[in-house]
């Protein structure tokens, strides 16, 4: 009788799926929302991802009052309607924004697990 180990395969990990929101950043967002004037009620957040700078690819953010389409996803956090187009998805999946409000660093941070570089400033990264 012999004593054989087969190796199982390697588990690959999923990379996680969607895009999340901080409560400061939620806090944030609806903040612009009502200074701006937007309805509250069919304003989404656009974030997403698009070719250019400094590390290839450019992290975008935005308001929509269209909402969705066939092409994306979508998603909810501390009240806040995000969509995220598939292809963006795909580069940006378990990325959580956050929100700064420091005198030197103010503004929106993207935590992206997949990223594998970014640039000095943070608003543009590698994968």
């Amino acid at each position: 009788m012999s004593d054989t180990k087969q190796d199982s395969p390697e588990k690959k990990a999923t990379p996680p799926r969607g895009i999340g929101l901080t409560e400061r950043a939620a806090k944030e967002i609806l903040r612009v929302i009502d200074e701006q004037g937007f309805p509250a009620d069919s304003t989404w957040v656009r974030i997403g991802a698009k070719g250019g700078g400094c590390s290839g690819f450019s992290y975008v953010l935005d308001f929509d009052n269209q909402g969705p389409t066939e092409y994306d996803l979508t998603f909810e956090h501390h009240g806040v309607k995000i969509i995220i187009d598939k292809k963006s998805e795909f580069f940006m999946g378990g990325t959580t924004v956050d929100f700064n409000d420091g005198l030197l660093d103010r503004g929106f941070v993207f935590q992206n697990p997949s990223a594998t570089g970014s640039c000095g400033c943070g608003t543009s990264f590698s994968v």
